[in-house]
């Protein structure tokens, strides 16, 4: 099922364990990732890249299957996934292991992507795709941020940093957050 990226609130995670992220915006990607997933999981967090998994494929899905009296659930991370993860993917939903949330994080996939198109098409999986942000909303959010820490910026300011940020709110909010820094000693910005 696939769910837009403004919508991750809605989201039933009690309901949903597997979890496609994937695009180019790795700035709101870890924002999602961070401040949605991880606190609502309140679980040990497990972080594998893809690479991992594929050369340990076996010795993860028995450590899976063996449940801990100490370790209610469980949550993995999964980085730079491609169609390779897929088996197991297949693999994790064959054997139905409960308790254990799986967040796969992924660049640009193809619109045939076999790992897309599972998750695209089964109801009980959630595809989230994260495309670059619009000069518009990285304006909007450089707004809100000054406003908030009440910083004076001009506009040409604001328009740099947002053309250095690439479509990405990652690198704006390191800008935003260097900015945040430099005005604790200085009145004016410029």
């Amino acid at each position: 099922m696939i769910v837009k990226s403004f919508e991750v609130e809605k989201i039933k995670l009690n309901k949903n364990h597997l979890f496609l992220i994937y695009g180019s915006n790795q700035g709101y990607k870890n924002q999602v990732i961070k401040k949605f997933l991880e606190k609502s999981f309140n679980d040990e967090i497990l972080r594998f890249d893809e690479n991992e998994i594929l050369n340990n494929h076996e010795q993860i899905i028995s450590s899976l299957m063996n449940k801990s009296l100490f370790d209610d659930s469980k949550t993995i991370l999964i980085s730079r996934a491609s169609d390779k993860i897929l088996k197991f993917i297949n693999h994790v939903i064959e054997k139905k292991i409960e308790k254990i949330k799986i967040i796969i994080n992924s660049d640009n996939l193809e619109k045939k992507s076999k790992l897309r198109n599972l998750f695209e098409k089964e109801n009980d999986l959630i595809c989230i795709p994260f495309y670059e942000d619009s000069y518009k909303s990285l304006s909007i959010i450089s707004q809100n941020f000054f406003r908030e820490k009440k910083i004076k910026i001009s506009q040409e300011i604001i328009n740099l940093l947002i053309d250095r940020s690439r479509g990405d709110r990652g690198n704006l909010i390191n800008e935003l957050n260097k900015i945040e820094n430099l005005s604790m000693t200085k009145k004016n910005i410029d």
